[in-house]
């Protein structure tokens, strides 16, 4: 059964014969019924996981209410900040791994080089420089943000491995308000143990860099494209899962 909100003059909403009406960001959406899906499909249950992740990701990324208000102000096609972000990385969301070229900045001209990324203890620590197209752009102070991804967490059992769907993140930022010309600077900034220790849990880890402002004269944001980096070997010796370890159990 279909109404009307607010009288006669107002959205119509629910279901008429095959017709279904619904308001979404203040606006109406009129489809058909949709049809019944073969659930037993392997097509369709990959695309229901790799949607799944795209949420999960998604999630993740916009933990910092820095990037949640980022994406809410920049212009990039989607309705709001998170179909924004979502939209951004659907082609860089894979079954298996998140693939080069996801980020959490919309594509840019503007670099950040980023060499020498390592874990200190608790602390990420790596050089970096700025690539602009603009030299007027970007310009100090600004904030360099790293992400750490935590993809798919691992659990030793007597039967085996079982992998759990999970993607975990942490977020760190530092303001710098100088910049050398023409040389790296250093980012060094801590990470809790928690993420750590789910760190040696995780089967894929990722790190992901980019430098945003607010530049307050021009009213508006200005970023660096994301620096995306798969890390390997980041895990100790005696923490480590062995090759061949049967995973019994996938929840994902």
């Amino acid at each position: 059964m279909a109404r009307f909100d607010g009288g006669i003059f107002g959205f119509i909403k629910g279901k008429i014969g095959a017709i279904v009406a619904r308001i979404r960001y203040d606006e109406v959406y009129i489809a058909t019924k949709a049809l019944k899906y073969n659930i037993k499909s392997e097509k369709l249950k990959l695309a229901q996981k790799i949607f799944g992740r795209r949420q999960r990701l998604n999630s993740q990324l916009r933990k910092d209410k820095k990037i949640q208000d980022f994406w809410k102000s920049v212009s990039a096609e989607g309705k709001n900040d998170n179909m924004k972000l979502m939209i951004r990385n659907k082609p860089f969301v894979s079954y298996e791994s998140i693939l080069p070229g996801c980020g959490f900045t919309p594509p840019c001209d503007d670099k950040i080089i980023v060499k020498d990324f390592h874990f200190d203890g608790f602390d990420v620590v790596f050089d970096f420089k700025i690539e602009r197209v603009n030299t007027r752009k970007l310009e100090p102070p600004y904030e360099v943000f790293s992400i750490l991804m935590l993809d798919r967490e691992l659990e030793e059992t007597l039967d085996g491995i079982i992998r759990r769907k999970a993607l975990d993140g942490e977020t760190v930022s530092i303001t710098f308000e100088n910049e050398p010309q023409d040389s790296f600077q250093t980012f060094r900034h801590l990470y809790i143990q928690q993420v750590h220790n789910r760190m040696y849990c995780a089967e894929k880890a990722y790190i992901l860099i980019a430098a945003i402002k607010f530049n307050e004269l021009k009213n508006k944001y200005e970023w660096t494209d994301t620096y995306f980096q798969e890390l390997h070997d980041y895990i100790p010796e005696d923490k480590q899962i062995k090759p061949g370890t049967r995973i019994y159990k996938s929840y994902d």
